[in-house]
């Protein structure tokens, strides 16, 4: 399914945190033109209110933090310096905007960043279920490993005796799965624990 591309920002919250000259007025200004409600603060305030914004300018001739990664940030940049440029790629800025800052260049910034973060967010999810799922693989086969060798089956009827019984618990065969896991981990602590009494009254 092909995600949908954001064009509309009217009533998106900015926070604007670039020294206070004419690009800061420029940029102001452009983005109340286009419907955004507009946070001004100077760059060295501490108050910025990141969790409460929708997309953040930062100025990108100077070193800045990037105050919520949750949050696109645009990184204005007056000169193409490689230094500059690194700082904007380590910083992870979803868009750039050159200064001087002119209206017709802020459209495209904000176009940029939210559907670029967008598309960083929903892999950064993906990355996140893969990530669930091949755990959750390798707690259902050293499940499948523990009932083969307690019980004498083959994979295949392991694997069989799991899922019905996952059914009956109305659990997920993962769930069912760290739950066996859990429970031979526990249970092989506690085997451990009686033999270290025993050796230690022996002695």
């Amino acid at each position: 399914m092909t995600s949908s591309v954001r064009s509309n920002f009217r009533g998106a919250r900015a926070l604007v945190t670039v020294p206070e000259d004419q690009n800061r007025e420029v940029l102001v200004r452009t983005l109340e033109r286009l419907g955004l409600y507009v946070t001004e603060r100077d760059p060295a305030a501490t108050d910025f209110l990141a969790g409460l914004q929708d997309v953040v300018f930062v100025d990108a001739d100077e070193d800045f933090t990037v105050l919520d990664s949750d949050i696109p940030h645009i990184a204005l940049i007056g000169m193409e310096a490689p230094s500059r440029l690194a700082r904007v790629v380590r910083h992870r800025a979803a868009a750039v905007l050159m200064k001087p800052v002119r209206a017709t260049g802020v459209f495209t910034a904000l176009f940029l960043a939210f559907n670029e973060h967008a598309v960083r967010q929903r892999e950064l999810i993906e990355r996140e279920n893969l990530s669930r799922r091949a755990e959750g693989r390798r707690v259902v086969v050293k499940a499948i490993l523990k009932i083969m060798k307690d019980r004498d089956l083959t994979d295949d009827e392991a694997y069989r005796e799991m899922r019905v019984a996952s059914m009956a618990k109305r659990v997920t065969i993962e769930e069912f799965a760290a739950e066996i896991v859990a429970a031979s981990t526990s249970s092989m602590r506690l085997t451990g624990t009686a033999a270290h009494e025993r050796k230690t009254k022996q002695t």
